[in-house]
């Protein structure tokens, strides 16, 4: 009655070549070997990679269109229905855009970073969760490191945005002032994004497994659209706070 995922980290983490199989009065049945254990591997790494991908199931080249849709449209669903909070979200800031359309050139950028960071750290994350002995102290352990990562990293990449950014906006005729005050919200917008997006692409996967889902379900797609909204609440929200509360740059 053991799982067979379960099976395949005991061949793993001792080095077997075979375990047998018992029944409850722990009479011999027969053997699962490590060469017999492949396929299943085979299957379950597919599964997940299909997950990951937003799709409900594995396809193939022969597949007929109907049935590749049906695979597909669930999520694209979800996902249409959290791409128009995402716009409805921009549009809260209509004010900050028509006062500031220039923020608007650099949207792509915080919306980019936020995604990619979310789906390193959803990968980190689904790996460390294949193991099912993982322990609560070791999920916070991820959680943390994982948020250490995305905070030094966006701070690397948002001073450097600040710099570039900044540099770029005076060549194209911008003020000293006014180009450093933009390219700063940027740089700010990116570090707090890339350390919230890190921290969603582990949280979100731990939550999934701990209510009985498998966390290969927080896939990329689920993953990058809720960071597509964290940016774009954290960028538009920084400028309309910094640029035009603080700063009166409009």
């Amino acid at each position: 009655t053991e799982q067979i995922d379960d099976c395949m980290e005991r061949l793993k983490d001792y080095s077997e070549d075979s375990i047998p199989v018992l029944d409850d009065d722990n009479r011999f049945l027969g053997v699962i070997t490590s060469a017999g254990i492949i396929d299943l591997v085979d299957d379950e790494m597919g599964e997940d990679y299909a997950k990951l991908a937003g799709l409900t199931a594995e396809e193939d080249l022969k597949e007929p269109l109907f049935e590749s849709m049906k695979k597909r449209m669930p999520w694209l669903i979800v996902l249409l229905g959290l791409g128009m909070v995402v716009s409805s979200v921009v549009g809260m800031f209509e004010k900050v855009v028509t006062c500031l359309p220039i923020i608007m050139c650099f949207q792509s950028l915080i919306l980019d970073m936020a995604g990619n960071v979310g789906t390193q750290s959803l990968a980190v994350a689904i790996r460390v969760l294949m193991d099912k002995q993982t322990s609560g102290k070791q999920k916070l352990t991820l959680i943390l490191k994982e948020s250490r990562v995305g905070l030094t990293n966006g701070f690397i990449l948002g001073i450097s945005s600040f710099l570039v950014i900044g540099g770029y906006l005076v060549l194209k005729g911008n003020g000293l002032s006014f180009a450093f005050a933009v390219s700063g919200c940027l740089g700010a917008a990116m570090i707090l994004a890339m350390l919230i997006s890190s921290l969603s692409g582990t949280v979100i996967p731990i939550f999934f497994q701990k209510i009985g889902v498998d966390p290969a379900v927080a896939s990329g797609p689920l993953i990058t659209t809720v960071n597509d909204l964290v940016a774009v609440i954290t960028y538009y929200g920084l400028a309309w706070v910094i640029l035009i509360n603080l700063l009166h740059l409009a």
